[in-house]
């Protein structure tokens, strides 16, 4: 019999169905939950979406108003390239009213540049024959003196035309030579008072005059007239553009003056402290020289390092002038050398400061360095790259020589300057107290070799010439292309004197010079008058090669033949 569970009413019960029951009651108790997470998940979604339409709302709000925005900007640029177009339009008006003004100007100017070349062929020719019949009158008036007067040998006088007929006349009561030219009245400046109410005629065709040019009076009349209107008449402008002011430079410290032999002495000291220092011979060793290195440089200016007592080396970089690693060097450089002159020395007597001495310092610095970056690397051109190493020193090596070779012909110009301008100042001397016809003509030759300088002398080469089994030292002078030829001819006189002068002096001869068809390289001197300039080579330059010479405007005539005086 089986047994049958009893539940608390007493009314039996199956275990199989009270399970399903209690599966069914969680079943759909699970549901319940899951329906309940399913509802807060949806409503937290809900709320997310919720706030994404409100951005979305608001971001095309943001939009229609950029919107708004940009085609307020599209209806203002629209309504100003209306206005741009109308002036465009109005421009090119302009420009159709400017090239009709061309088109009218331009026959005009092209009369004006032909009439400007006819009068400059005019002048051409009249200064051409003037040069030609003064040099011409020179030779005659010298030839005519020479004829009339013996030397003091009894020579006969040289024939005209040749090389002896163009030497100055020697006087024979002094020993001094007369020349045959006179100064040309320098023009007074434009707008000067004038001592005559009434203008004077300038120039006046002689019939002396007329045949010693070779030509009729009436045409040397029209010549005259000609030259008195282009440079003489008070009708003639001449406008100059004005130049765009130059910056400013950084003014530099000037040195209190000293002597020069003191200021060689200074710069004796300076310069053995430093090679004693540095370990090198010449300035020239910088060249090949070691500098600091930069980070050490850096570090020194940011005050992080200080160089050693005994550590002796420059800073060529950039900024090498403002350098504390330099200062240090400079100072060190004036201790040594203020302990080497010591208490009683030469810069204790010359009364300098230590600045003085340092700023001596900072001038040998800046050729130190010089010489240094001559033999850097550069770029090359023609070759489209940077230099190597090797090539920078063979063209710092040829920069060197002819550096070199540049202050030989220097010094050599120098010396023959100061010979000329001692032998001018001995004659005006000796002019002065005879009262000499030519002494005013002395005069104008120191001021044109005043105004040359040691660069405006003549180059020259040294040769040997083989002449009755001796050897003789010859100088062979370079043309100086640049100059005026009437120098060389003014010039002449000159050295003409300096050997008189010699003649009477015991010791060596002075070796002989021959002028030759070689032309100098060296640069023409800047700051000239024109007159000084050959004015065919000046026609040859470049316009911004010669305004790098600044021609002076200052007036600055030359000579001309002393027809009457040399008459008499």
């Amino acid at each position: 019999m089986s047994h049958m569970e009893i539940d608390a009413g007493g009314q039996p019960r199956n275990d199989e169905g009270g399970r399903l029951q209690t599966r069914d009651m969680e079943f759909h108790k699970e549901q319940a939950t899951l329906a309940r997470q399913k509802q807060q998940r949806l409503a937290v979604e809900n709320q997310h979406l919720v706030v994404q339409l409100q951005d979305a709302k608001k971001s095309q709000a943001a939009q229609n108003n950029l919107l708004n925005s940009l085609r307020e900007e599209l209806d203002k640029v629209q309504q100003h390239e209306g206005q741009m177009e109308a002036q465009f339009l109005g421009d090119q008006a302009s420009i159709q009213a400017l090239w009709g003004q061309c088109n009218t100007i331009t026959p005009q100017l092209l009369e004006a540049q032909r009439l400007l070349m006819l009068r400059n062929d005019d002048v051409e020719q009249l200064n051409r024959l003037v040069v030609e019949k003064q040099d011409e009158a020179i030779q005659l008036r010298a030839a005519s003196l020479l004829g009339g007067k013996q030397t003091a040998r009894n020579k006969p006088s040289p024939r005209r035309g040749t090389r002896a007929s163009l030497l100055p006349v020697h006087n024979s009561s002094t020993r001094t030579i007369q020349i045959p030219l006179d100064p040309i009245p320098i023009p007074q400046a434009h707008g000067g008072k004038s001592n005559s109410e009434q203008p004077v005629g300038k120039f006046t065709a002689t019939p002396a005059f007329a045949d010693l040019l070779g030509i009729q009076v009436d045409e040397l009349t029209v010549l005259l007239e000609k030259f008195e209107r282009l440079f003489l008449s008070d009708d003639v402008t001449v406008n100059f553009k004005e130049e765009t002011p130059s910056k400013k430079k950084k003014k530099k410290k000037q040195l209190p003056k000293v002597s020069k032999d003191v200021l060689n002495d200074l710069n004796r000291i300076l310069r053995d402290a430093t090679y004693a220092k540095f370990q090198v011979h010449q300035a020239t060793d910088f060249a090949v020289y070691n500098p600091a290195e930069d980070a050490k440089v850096a570090a020194c200016d940011e005050g992080r390092f200080t160089p050693a007592k005994d550590l002796f080396q420059w800073d060529f970089s950039q900024g090498y002038m403002e350098s504390r690693f330099n200062e240090i060097m400079i100072a060190k450089v004036v201790d040594a050398a203020l302990e080497e002159d010591g208490a009683g020395g030469v810069i204790a007597k010359s009364g300098v400061d230590r600045n003085f001495l340092e700023a001596l310092m900072s001038e040998k610095l800046g050729r130190y360095r010089g010489a240094w970056k001559s033999f850097q690397p550069r770029y090359n051109e023609d070759l489209g790259r940077m230099e190597t190493k090797q090539e920078a020193n063979t063209r710092g090596a040829q920069a060197y020589e002819q550096h070199q070779l540049n202050c030989l012909s220097t010094t050599t110009k120098t010396r023959k300057f100061h010979e000329r301008v001692e032998t001018i100042t001995a004659a005006i001397d000796i002019k002065e107290g005879e009262g000499a016809a030519d002494l005013n003509t002395w005069r104008r030759f120191l001021a044109m070799l005043n105004l040359l300088g040691p660069h405006g002398m003549s180059s020259e080469e040294e040769d040997s010439l083989e002449a009755e089994d001796e050897i003789h030292i010859i100088y062979r002078v370079k043309l100086c292309i640049w100059r005026e030829p009437r120098v060389l001819e003014y010039l002449r006189f000159v050295d003409a004197q300096t050997a008189l002068f010699k003649q009477r002096q015991r010791g060596p001869k002075a070796s002989k010079r021959i002028r030759g068809r070689v032309m100098s390289s060296s640069k023409a001197p800047i700051g000239l008058p024109k007159t000084l300039y050959n004015r065919e080579w000046l026609k040859r330059q470049t316009p911004a090669y010669v305004k790098q010479l600044k021609v002076s405007k200052e007036a600055f005539a030359l000579f001309v033949a002393a027809t009457e005086r040399m008459a008499v």
